[in-house]
C-alpha cells in the first residue's frame, strides 16, 4: 500500500475524474476514484483517507447523504470533506453541506490552484494527526511498558501526593500491606503504614519529614519493623525519592516510597550474629561473649552503684559419664545441665557456656551474696533431680564456686579466676555444694 496520503474523490462524472487526475498530477498523494456514493463508502471502510472530494449532485446516495453517513461511522466520522457543486449558491444549500459535515464548499468549475492550495492545507493538518496518533500510540505502549514493569516489581511502590495521601499502589505494595487498592488509594501514608522500632514500641511515620526532604530533592533511605494488618510483622527497607528530578526552584509532584520485606535477611543476620555469640550445643552464650557482657555487667553496676555475683559450675565426675555412656549421651547431659541453669535462673541474668562441662552464670544485684545463695540452691536442687537421658538413669550434680565484684576483685578476668578457686574448693569439700572465694 502507499505511503502517500490517500485522497478520494467521488463524482458520478467520468470527466469531472479526469479532470481531478489532471489537476493533482504531480502532487505526492494517493488519489483514489469513486463513481458513486455507494462505491465511495465501500472504499472508505477499507482503508484511510485524508481527505474526501465530494460531488453534491449524484444518483441514488447524494453528497449530503454520503456525509451524513460518514458521520455516523466511527471509522469516518474524522475524515474531513470538501463539497464539489455546481448547483445553486443559494445559502441553505451551502448550510445544509455545513451540517451534514463539510469542513468546506467549492463550485464548479473549480479553479485548480485553489483547490490544490485547500487540499494541501488539509493534508498538512493529515500529518500532523497522524505525527501525534503514532506519538500516543508510543507513549501508550511506554506506558502499558512500565506498567507491566511496576507490577511485576517484587517491591512495595506507592506514589505520594506532596500532601502525603497515595494516589498509586502496586500489586506487591497490596500484598505487603495486606490491604485491597481502593482502601490503599487515597489514604494518608500514616494510616497504612503502622510502624514498631526494635524494642516493639509504635513509631510515627516521620511524614512530614520525608515530604520536606523529598520536597528538597534528597531522597530519604530507613529501616522499620511494619505490621500487617492481619498482625504479621514484617522488616522492610524504605526508600523514598521525589516523583520527578528536581532542580532550583522546581517542586516535585510528589514522593515515590519504595519498600521491600528483607525479613529473610533479617533472620539470617540474626542468625549469623547468634552463631557467633551463641554456644552451638546449647544455646548458651559462649565463652567470648561472656567476657563481653560480663564487663558490660560490671559497668551497669557502677554506674547503678550495686554489685555483681559471678558463679562459675563445673559438673560431677562428667568425664566418668562420657566414658561410660558416650559423647553423645555426654553431650544430652551438658544440654540437659543447660536447661536447668536457665530454669534456675531470671531471664536478665547472664547463663553462658565456657567449654567443656564448664558454665558462669551473672548475677547483678544490690545483695550479691543473698542473690548468689539463693541461685545457687535452686540450681543445686534441681541437679539432685534423676536425669533420664535415652532410656539411662543419670545422677548429674554440680559444684559452684562464687566470686563477689568489687569485694572481690575489680578486673573481669581475675573475678572469673576467684569464681573457679571457689569452684575447686567446693569440689574439695564433697561435690555438690557451693562456696564463695575466700582468698
Amino acid at each position: 500500500m502507499s505511503q502517500q496520503p490517500a485522497i478520494l474523490v467521488v463524482d458520478d462524472q467520468s470527466s469531472n475524474l479526469v479532470a481531478m487526475e489532471a489537476i493533482f498530477d504531480g502532487e505526492p498523494i494517493d488519489l483514489v476514484k469513486a463513481s458513486s456514493g455507494q462505491e465511495a463508502l465501500k472504499l472508505l471502510l477499507q482503508r484511510d483517507f485524508a481527505l474526501v472530494l465530494l460531488d453534491v449532485q449524484m444518483p441514488d446516495l447524494d453528497g449530503f447523504e454520503v456525509a451524513e453517513i460518514m458521520r455516523s461511522n466511527a471509522r469516518t466520522e474524522n475524515v474531513p470533506i470538501i463539497f464539489l457543486t455546481a448547483i445553486s449558491k443559494d445559502q441553505r444549500y451551502i448550510f445544509r453541506g455545513y451540517e451534514s459535515g463539510a469542513v468546506d464548499y467549492l463550485f464548479k468549475p473549480i479553479e485548480p490552484e485553489i483547490l490544490r492550495s485547500k487540499v494541501r492545507v488539509f493534508l498538512e493538518l493529515d500529518r500532523k494527526t497522524r505525527n501525534l496518533r503514532d506519538s500516543l500510540r508510543l507513549l501508550q505502549q511506554e506506558r502499558d511498558h512500565n506498567q507491566m514493569l511496576l507490577r511485576s516489581l517484587g517491591e512495595g511502590l506507592l506514589g505520594i501526593t506532596q500532601s502525603g495521601n497515595v494516589f498509586y499502589a502496586n500489586p506487591s505494595a497490596e500484598q505487603m500491606l495486606g490491604r485491597p487498592l481502593n482502601e490503599i488509594i487515597g489514604s494518608r501514608l500514616n494510616d497504612i503504614f503502622l510502624l514498631f522500632d526494635e524494642t516493639g514500641e509504635q513509631t510515627e511515620w516521620a511524614l512530614t519529614e520525608l515530604l520536606n526532604a523529598c520536597g528538597r530533592g534528597e531522597s530519604l533511605q530507613r529501616d522499620d519493623l511494619f505490621l500487617r494488618r492481619d498482625g504479621d510483622e514484617v522488616a522492610v527497607e524504605i526508600t523514598a525519592n521525589p516523583l520527578q528530578p528536581t532542580g532550583p526552584g522546581i517542586t516535585p509532584h510528589g514522593v515515590v516510597v519504595v519498600f521491600r520485606d528483607v525479613s529473610s535477611r533479617r533472620h539470617r543476620e540474626k542468625a549469623l550474629v547468634q552463631k557467633s555469640q551463641l554456644d552451638s550445643l546449647t544455646g548458651l552464650y559462649n565463652r567470648a561473649e561472656f567476657e563481653l557482657l560480663l564487663r558490660a555487667r560490671i559497668a551497669d553496676a557502677n554506674r547503678n552503684q550495686t554489685s555483681v555475683a559471678v558463679l562459675y559450675l563445673d559438673l560431677d565426675r562428667f568425664k566418668t559419664i562420657n566414658d561410660t555412656c558416650g559423647h553423645h549421651v555426654g553431650d544430652l547431659v551438658l544440654k540437659t545441665a543447660a536447661t536447668r541453669l536457665k530454669e534456675g535462673t531470671r531471664d536478665s541474668d547472664l547463663v553462658a557456656r565456657l567449654g567443656g562441662d564448664e558454665f558462669v552464670i551473672v548475677l547483678a544485684s544490690s545483695e550479691p551474696r543473698r542473690a548468689a545463695s539463693l541461685v545457687s540452691g535452686k540450681i543445686l536442687q534441681s541437679f539432685a533431680r534423676v536425669s533420664d537421658i535415652e532410656g539411662t538413669k543419670i545422677q548429674i550434680s554440680t559444684s559452684i564456686g562464687i566470686s563477689i565484684y568489687p569485694d572481690d576483685s575489680t578486673n573481669p578476668d581475675e573475678l572469673l579466676k576467684c569464681a573457679d578457686k571457689a569452684m575447686y574448693q567446693a569440689k574439695a569439700s564433697g561435690r555438690s555444694n557451693y562456696r564463695y572465694y575466700r582468698g
